[in-house]
C-alpha cells in the first residue's frame, strides 16, 4: 500500500528549513551557493528527506519548479557516503525521453560534483553512439549513467553491459519525466529492463503530470511508494496555469498570421527574449525567412538537426545572443504522415527527394530548460490543450514573469475552445487564470503593415522554404561534424558560429528594416513605449550590435525626413554651391 503524504504549505516551511537542515551535507551546499541557490523549493523540501532515508518516492511538481535537484542532490549524497568497492554497473541511472533533457541533467550533474571536488563519474549514453563508443563510456563503469531506455537495451543487446551486474552494484533508479517515457516509445525498453533491477534498488519517479502512463510505471518500478501531494499541485488549477504568467490571444484568419506577428515583433510589443511555436519544420523556415527580409534575425530548432547543433543552439538562445528561437512542437505523428505522403511520392528511388530522418529522441515542449523567456508566442495552435499548457510553461520560470500570445484562426477554434474549457476559463475568476484579448494591436497598425508583409509573403514559396530548409542542414553538419574537435581545444570559438544567419539568397531590402512613424498608430506606440520601460526596468535594455549591419550616420532611417523637395545643389570639395562659383566667374570676365 503506497503511503500519501501531502505537502506542508510553504509560507510555514520556507523559514524554517534550509538546505543544512534537510540534510544535505556542507559540500553539496557549497556548491549551491555557488550556483546562487540559498533556498530549496517546495518540491526539494519535501523530496530530499525522504530520499536520503531511502524510501521509494513519486512527486509530481510542475515544470521548472527544482524536480532535477530534488533527486540529484541526494542521489550524489548517498554515492559520496556509500563505500566506492568493486562495482561491475553503474550505481545509479537516470532515465529521461529526450537527448535534450539527457544532456540538461548530465551538465547539472557536472557541476554540482565540479563544486565538490568529489571524485564521482557521471556519463551519458546517446541513441547515435556506435558499440564501441558505448564500452568507451562505460568502462570503470561509472558511478551515474543518464541516458534514455532505449540506449541501456541497445548496451545490452550488443553486449556492452550485463543485466546480471545489476544486481551486485546498482542502488538507486529514476524516471525523470515519467508521463512522457511511455507516450515516447520506450514501454518495451522499460519491461525488458524492470525484472532485471533489484528489489533492493530504490525507486524515484518525477513527472509534471498525473497520467495513465504514470499509474502503469509505477505498477511497474516502484514497491510502496511515498507518493508526495504537494500543496504547490494540490489545486489542479494552479498548476495547470502559472499564476506569474499572462495569457493573451488573437483572431485572425490563416492566411494573415504572418502580417499579425510581424506586427507583433516589429512594433515591440512583446518582451524579448521570444519562444515562437510552429506545428512543421516547413512553416518555421517559411516563417524565418518572412522575419529575416524585415531585419529580424531568428533560429530554428527542429528535429533534423544533429544533436551537436540543437544543444549549441540552446545555449546560445539561453545566453542571449538572439532574441527569437522558433521551435518545431514534437507532433511526431504529423511529421510522420507527411513523411510517408512523400515517400509515396518518391517511391521510384529517388533518394535527394526523401526527407531528413527525425531523431527520435528529440523533444522541445518538455524537459528542456530555457532560460529567461519572456514571451511565447502560439504562431499555429497546438493539437491539444496539453500541448499548449506546455508551452507556455517554457516562460513564467523560476518566479518570473512572462507572457504568452496565441494566434487563433478560424480553424483553430475548437481546440482554443477546448483550451478555455480545461483552464476553467470564466470572467469572474483569477485574472491569471483567464485568456484576454491582446489589447495593445489595433486593426489599424495591423493593416498599415498589411502592403509589406502580403508582398514578402508571395516571395516565400515553398521551394525556397525547400532550399532554405536544405541549406540550413547542410551548415549544421558541417559545423556538428567536421568542427568538433576544434571547438574541444577551442572553446571560445564556438561564438563564431551563428545560427540565426541569413538563409535569403538576396540581402534583406534596407528599407524594410524600420517602420515609418507614420504607419505606427497612436495606442500601439504608447504600447510599445511601455514594452521598453518595462525592459529598462528589468535592466535588459542592453543592446547587441552585430558586426556585419551598420545603423547609419545618426541621421533617421525614414526615408521621407531624409526627402528633400527642392531643388538637388551641386557643391564641391569645399561645399560651396557650384552654380555660385560660375556666376562669380562669368561677371569676372566681363
Amino acid at each position: 500500500m503506497a503511503e500519501t503524504l501531502s505537502g506542508i504549505p510553504p509560507e510555514e516551511k520556507e523559514e524554517e528549513l534550509s538546505f543544512e537542515e534537510l540534510g544535505l551535507e556542507p559540500r553539496l551546499v557549497r556548491a549551491l551557493s555557488k550556483k546562487s541557490i540559498t533556498k530549496p523549493t517546495p518540491i526539494q523540501r519535501e523530496s530530499i528527506p525522504l530520499i536520503l532515508e531511502g524510501k521509494d518516492v513519486v512527486a509530481r511538481a510542475k515544470t521548472g519548479s527544482g524536480k532535477t535537484f530534488s533527486y540529484l542532490l541526494p542521489m550524489l549524497q548517498k554515492l559520496f557516503s556509500e563505500p566506492s568497492s568493486q562495482k561491475s554497473a553503474p550505481r545509479a541511472l537516470i532515465f529521461v525521453p529526450t537527448t535534450e533533457l539527457c544532456q540538461q541533467v548530465h551538465s547539472e550533474a557536472l557541476a554540482l560534483l565540479e563544486f565538490c571536488r568529489v571524485q564521482l563519474r557521471v556519463v551519458q549514453l546517446t541513441r547515435g553512439m556506435q558499440a564501441p563508443e558505448l564500452t568507451t563510456a562505460l568502462a570503470g563503469p561509472p558511478d551515474v549513467v543518464v541516458t534514455t531506455p532505449f540506449c541501456i537495451s541497445k548496451c545490452i543487446s550488443e553486449g556492452v553491459m550485463k543485466t546480471t551486474s545489476f544486481s551486485d552494484s546498482l542502488s538507486m533508479l529514476v524516471l525523470d519525466e515519467a508521463d512522457l517515457l511511455l507516450s515516447y516509445g520506450y514501454e518495451d525498453n522499460l519491461k525488458s529492463l524492470i525484472p532485471h533491477i533489484p528489489r533492493r534498488c530504490q525507486c524515484i519517479l518525477m513527472s509534471a503530470t498525473s497520467s495513465s502512463d504514470v499509474e502503469k510505471l509505477k505498477k511497474l518500478v516502484l514497491h510502496n511508494p511515498v507518493i508526495l501531494t504537494l500543496s504547490e499541485v494540490a489545486n489542479s488549477t494552479d498548476e495547470i496555469i502559472p499564476k506569474n504568467v499572462q495569457q493573451f490571444w488573437i483572431s485572425c484568419s490563416s492566411r494573415d498570421k504572418l502580417l499579425y506577428i510581424l506586427a507583433l515583433l516589429k512594433l515591440e510589443l512583446v518582451q524579448k527574449k521570444v519562444l515562437i511555436f510552429v506545428n512543421s519544420i516547413d512553416m518555421a523556415f517559411r516563417l524565418r525567412l518572412f522575419l529575416e527580409q524585415f531585419g529580424i534575425r531568428s533560429a530554428v530548432l527542429n528535429a533534423e538537426l544533429p544533436q551537436n547543433s540543437r544543444l549549441h543552439i540552446l545555449e546560445q538562445f539561453n545566453a542571449g545572443l538572439f532574441d527569437y528561437l522558433i521551435a518545431t512542437d514534437d507532433n511526431k505523428e504529423k511529421e510522420k504522415e507527411e513523411t510517408s505522403k512523400e515517400n509515396n511520392i518518391q517511391s521510384r528511388g529517388s533518394k535527394k527527394h526523401l526527407r531528413q530522418k527525425l531523431d527520435a529522441e528529440f523533444g522541445v515542449v518538455r524537459g528542456i530548460d530555457f532560460k529567461n523567456v519572456y514571451t511565447v508566442i502560439n504562431l499555429e495552435m497546438p493539437q491539444n490543450p496539453a500541448g499548449y499548457v506546455h508551452r507556455i510553461g517554457r516562460t513564467g520560470r523560476a518566479h518570473n514573469t512572462g507572457t504568452s500570445v496565441s494566434l487563433v484562426s478560424p480553424q483553430e477554434s475548437v481546440v482554443f475552445e477546448e483550451i478555455k474549457l480545461l483552464l476553467g476559463d470564466d470572467e469572474n475568476q483569477d485574472a491569471s487564470k483567464h485568456i484576454s484579448p491582446f489589447p495593445l494591436l489595433t486593426k489599424n497598425a495591423v493593416e498599415s503593415l498589411r502592403y509589406r508583409a502580403e508582398d514578402i509573403a508571395k516571395s516565400v514559396t515553398k521551394v525556397a522554404v525547400k532550399e532554405s530548409r536544405a541549406q540550413d542542414l547542410r551548415n549544421e553538419l558541417v559545423n556538428s561534424e567536421r568542427l568538433t574537435a576544434h571547438f574541444e581545444h577551442n572553446p571560445r570559438d564556438l561564438e563564431l558560429l551563428k545560427h540565426d544567419k541569413l538563409l535569403s539568397k538576396k540581402a534583406p531590402p534596407v528599407h524594410l528594416r524600420n517602420v515609418p512613424s507614420y504607419l505606427i498608430d497612436p495606442v500601439v506606440k504608447e504600447g510599445s513605449k511601455h514594452i521598453k520601460l518595462s525592459r529598462e526596468a528589468m535592466g535588459l535594455n542592453k543592446s547587441r550590435r552585430r558586426p556585419g549591419l551598420r545603423s547609419g550616420s545618426g541621421k533617421s532611417g525614414d526615408p521621407l525626413k531624409t526627402f528633400n523637395a527642392g531643388k538637388k545643389k551641386r557643391t564641391d570639395e569645399d561645399g560651396d554651391s557650384i552654380v555660385k562659383k560660375k556666376r562669380k566667374k562669368a561677371k569676372k570676365t566681363e
